[in-house]
């Protein structure tokens, strides 16, 4: 039967052959099946898109802890070089680890692949980069740092980022977070995530240069607050901690009076410490190494501060007292008790820091910085 049939198909097409050589020519054929109307047929992507959008027939499944994302593989990994190189053809389930793709941040990640155009949320800014991070996303990883490499994201908003990422573990971004608090660093100081931070994470912030202070004093407080805070933990960390504060850049009488421990009990054992006492006693030799002005005067400037001189500490950005509360600070004892009380009315008052003004040297310094950001919305 089978012969058969190849043999009429054979005839069919010789017979078929012959016709078209005899009597009609390709040409003849084309211009008759020519149509006179174009075809309305609607294009293939828009059709494809929106059964990818309305995620129709969906051919993989991310898991993610308890969540479970029906999706197509194809556009994942089209920008995905975790699904292009370690996702099989075929393969219907990919799971991902919680902790660095959080399940609602692998929501956003892909929408953001279904449409560019999805804005990205401020609260997940830093869990949408560890996603994008993990699944090799380049192009959202650009967009990720867009929004965080930004001049604006300073003072609160810029520790915000650093809480959210110490918790995806972007060591990155961590230490670039804590480097751009000014003016709010006196309010940090009064809330428990700042006695919270690791030793690691005080360096940081306590050796930059643009955390704002009234005087080191502030700087050398906040040391001890955070390592009074767990004292049987971190009293191994003096050393270190001490080494943070830039005590040549103290006036000489907070100094004089530290180098005789006329400091309130609590903080004698951070006083008594062979680094503190070293280093108080450093500073104090070092005013006493200076130059006096011509009438024999010590060369201080009208504050009571030495004037900067080779090799002294950098100082930091400077704040000067303009309310009613932050002149009385200034004006105070400059104790630890008075550094307390002062902290507290920051706890009453957590926004009182966007009044603290900036001294106009240090006004323009951080406008080259940030673009003026840091010191517009006080």
């Amino acid at each position: 039967m089978e012969q058969e049939s190849d043999e009429f198909l054979q005839h069919f097409t010789t017979s078929t052959d012959s016709f078209l050589r005899q009597h009609i020519s390709t040409d003849q054929l084309e211009a008759a099946f020519t149509p006179l109307h174009t075809s309305n047929r609607t294009a293939l992507w828009p059709l494809m898109e929106g059964k990818i959008q309305r995620r129709e027939n969906t051919d993989l499944q991310v898991h993610i802890a308890d969540t479970l994302v029906h999706c197509h593989l194809l556009p994942l990994q089209c920008f995905s070089e975790y699904f292009e190189h370690e996702v099989a053809p075929g393969q219907p389930v990919v799971k991902l680890p919680a902790d660095q793709v959080p399940p609602a941040a692998f929501q956003i990640v892909y929408d953001w692949i279904l449409d560019p155009n999805r804005p990205l949320e401020w609260q997940s800014f830093v869990a949408v980069l560890s996603a994008a991070e993990y699944l090799r996303i380049p192009a959202l990883i650009e967009r990720c740092w867009q929004y965080l490499d930004n001049p604006r994201v300073v003072e609160n908003a810029a520790f915000y980022v650093f809480l959210q990422a110490r918790r995806y573990g972007n060591v990155q971004l961590q230490p670039m977070m804590l480097r751009r608090i000014c003016r709010f660093f006196l309010a940090l100081v009064s809330t428990l995530e700042f006695c919270e931070l690791s030793l690691d994470e005080l360096s940081v912030l306590l050796a930059s240069n643009i955390v704002a202070v009234f005087d080191e004093t502030d700087v050398f407080y906040a040391a001890c607050q955070w390592l009074m805070y767990d004292w049987t933990e971190r009293q191994g960390a003096i050393e270190l901690v001490m080494e943070l504060v830039r005590f040549e850049r103290m006036q000489t009488a907070d100094l004089a009076r530290f180098c005789v421990f006329q400091e309130c009990a609590e903080l004698q054992p951070i006083l008594r410490h062979p680094t503190t006492k070293q280093l108080v006693d450093r500073a104090l030799a070092s005013i006493c190494a200076r130059p006096s002005s011509r009438n024999g005067a010590s060369a201080d400037d009208a504050s009571g501060r030495w004037l900067p001189a080779h090799r002294r500490p950098t100082e930091r950005v400077r704040l000067v007292g303009e309310s009613k509360e932050t002149k009385a600070y200034v004006a105070g004892d400059t104790s630890y008790d008075g550094f307390n009380e002062f902290l507290g009315v920051l706890r009453e008052q957590p926004n009182s820091w966007r009044t603290f003004r900036l001294t106009e040297e240090n006004v323009g310094l951080l406008e080259d910085m940030f673009g003026g950001c840091t010191v517009c919305d006080g």
